[in-house]
């Protein structure tokens, strides 16, 4: 399968709160059904923790593990985010397909424009999978599989319908795929199974 990786020479792109045009937070809170009984979140591609720090505030109770694998983002938050300061959010180096945090820790994981860079996506979402207590949600967002003014080459995108196969081979139940909500992305939620 084909990926992307993300071009650190444009890190700051990533801290514009225009994204939240496209890709509103809300929306993610409403189709994870709510956010209020989360303590643990973790991010995978967390990038310099902007979804990060809206998931901090919407989850006031919650700590938001920030993973990525560029040390340059992570050293980024730990100098821009006060929630850092604060221990709301808590920067951790991962790879790919391995974040280094317990078993069944979170609550919810989510990741947000990163399946067109992953070069294993089964990995990354058994990660995800292992990562979650049973009855934990994921979420994630990507650029849909359709022509948009901007936004990563096709040939690195995924269908709604291979994501949907991709979580449900990696163990996950009550996979839900909506193509239609937001314009450029697909929204993928999923549920680790209980037993």
């Amino acid at each position: 399968m084909a990926h992307l990786k993300f071009d650190m020479a444009r890190l700051e792109r990533l801290n514009d709160p225009g994204r939240f045009d496209s890709l509103p937070p809300e929306i993610f809170f409403s189709v994870l059904g709510g956010l209020d009984d989360a303590r643990t979140i973790v991010e995978i591609g967390a990038g310099t923790g902007l979804f990060a720090a809206a998931f901090a505030r919407r989850a006031p109770e919650a700590i938001v593990y920030a993973a990525d694998t560029a040390v340059e983002m992570l050293d980024w938050m730990r100098v821009n985010r006060h929630e850092v300061a604060q221990g709301r959010i808590s920067p951790v180096k991962a790879e790919e397909t391995s974040v280094p945090l317990g078993d069944g820790i979170a609550d919810v994981v989510y990741m947000i424009n990163i399946h067109h860079e992953l070069a294993d996506p089964p990995a990354s979402y058994a990660e995800a999978l292992r990562l979650l207590k049973p009855g934990g949600r994921l979420l994630v967002v990507d650029w849909a599989l359709r022509d948009t003014p901007k936004g990563p080459p096709q040939e690195v995108r995924v269908s709604g319908e291979d994501l949907a196969a991709l979580l449900r081979d990696a163990g996950f139940v009550g996979v839900a795929i909506d193509e239609t909500t937001l314009v450029w992305h697909l929204i993928a939620t999923a549920t680790r199974p209980n037993a």
